[in-house]
């Protein structure tokens, strides 16, 4: 190419002044034209010169060391693309943190941290050694995502000033370092999500557990004291051997299902209570009377299995069939902001020892810590005149944790 270009410049030039003469003034013509052009061309064959033998031992050096030369390591702006398995965000969020540190600056053999500029909306980042970052050995890094593809991080090398040098694969070697840098920090920030939320789901399988061995602590004496007055009132009275039957059955289609479940409604736990009460009051008679005062507008709110008919157990057990005269439950519920409140009252004997103790109240708190945490409550109060009143207060503007 310097053959030529000497070749299309010198010899029209030559040319031209020997058509004037061959005097002084031809010479002159043609000494003038030589200054101009060596003034214009010289900065750019010099350098041209210096360089074809920069390259040329480059090259020796590479054969003697037998590297095998590739496009990328001739090229001033290689390319490669990183698979991320985190989101866009993510790997934007990960990408700026990694290609601003320390460490990525020491391994692309800088005096300090990289020189960066970013731009999160469109995902593009720019990092060099020194700004302004055309200048230099600037490197783009974009972060891309197409519909159902995994998100992708393209690196590049950009044009500048080196452009112009003979390419020694430094270009190329950037590019991989920070491919390097990034796809480690990926596959790091990918293990640790992933250990975490494996973490969580034996967290919650563990919880899963848990309730359901608290759920499965139904108490039998009902069950067999029901069946043992069903048998009686089998043959004594069959028509509220019947009904007791009803109430039985309807007790277990409420009560199995809640066996198997975290969430209930404040309905179904309703019929729940009812089926029991009912059958209570058959086995109680007149010393048994209950109400359920609940909105319908309530009926449909979550809540959680198997805690109100404990309630209703202990009232009926504790406060009523100790007492030696006729009494009442009252179921009620409201809502409170974003919490309903669902209270069991009783006029019966009152707080005593025997409350909380077996399948009771420490199990509910146990539950209610398990499923709200914090969120939840149970309180356990004397009623006036006479009796107990126990509420229970869940949120209903969020899942169980």
């Amino acid at each position: 190419m310097l053959l030529i270009t000497a070749i299309a410049v010198y010899v029209p030039m030559i040319a031209i002044t020997w058509q004037l003469g061959h005097g002084a003034k031809s010479l002159g013509v043609l000494v003038t034209w030589l200054n101009f052009f060596n003034v214009v061309f010289t900065p750019i064959l010099l350098p041209a010169l210096l360089s074809m033998g920069d390259a040329a031992r480059t090259l020796a050096a590479w054969r003697n060391a037998g590297v095998a030369l590739t496009p990328e390591m001739m090229s001033s702006r290689p390319r490669l693309t990183v698979q991320s398995p985190l989101d866009p965000i993510s790997t934007f969020d990960l990408c700026a943190e990694t290609l601003s540190g320390l460490a990525l600056g020491a391994a692309l053999g800088y005096r300090g941290p990289a020189v960066f500029w970013h731009q999160p909306f469109t995902g593009r980042i720019v990092l060099g050694p020194w700004r302004p970052l055309w200048l230099g050995r600037s490197v783009e890094v974009r972060v891309s995502e197409d519909l159902g593809k995994p998100v992708q991080v393209h690196i590049r090398h950009r044009f500048g000033v080196d452009f112009f040098l003979v390419q020694k694969g430094k270009a190329w070697e950037t590019v991989q370092t920070i491919a390097s840098q990034l796809g480690k920090q990926l596959e790091q920030r990918d293990r640790a999500l992933r250990a975490a939320r494996r973490e969580r789901e034996l967290e919650r399988a563990a919880l899963q557990a848990r309730l359901s061995a608290l759920q499965a602590q139904v108490e039998p004496h009902f069950l067999y004291n029901t069946l043992a007055d069903l048998k009686h009132l089998v043959r004594t009275d069959p028509d509220a051997a019947q009904l007791m039957l009803d109430h039985l059955v309807a007790y277990l289609q409420n009560a199995l299902p809640d066996m198997r479940s975290v969430s209930s409604t404040l309905e179904r736990e309703l019929a729940l209570a009812r089926a029991y009460l009912s059958i209570m009051q058959i086995r109680m008679g007149h010393r048994l009377r209950f109400r359920i005062e609940v909105g319908e507008d309530l009926l449909a709110q979550p809540f959680p299995p198997a805690m109100l008919i404990s309630l209703v157990e202990n009232a009926a057990k504790h406060g009523l069939e100790r007492a030696s005269r006729p009494g009442e439950i009252v179921i009620g519920a409201a809502l409170s902001g974003a919490r309903l409140r669902v209270t069991v009252r009783d006029d019966g004997v009152g707080l005593t020892e025997q409350m909380g103790q077996g399948f009771g109240l420490s199990n509910i708190q146990e539950r209610l810590q398990l499923l709200y945490g914090e969120r939840a409550s149970l309180s356990v109060e004397s009623a006036q005149p006479s009796g107990v009143e126990a509420a229970l207060t869940v949120p209903i503007d969020a899942k169980p944790e």
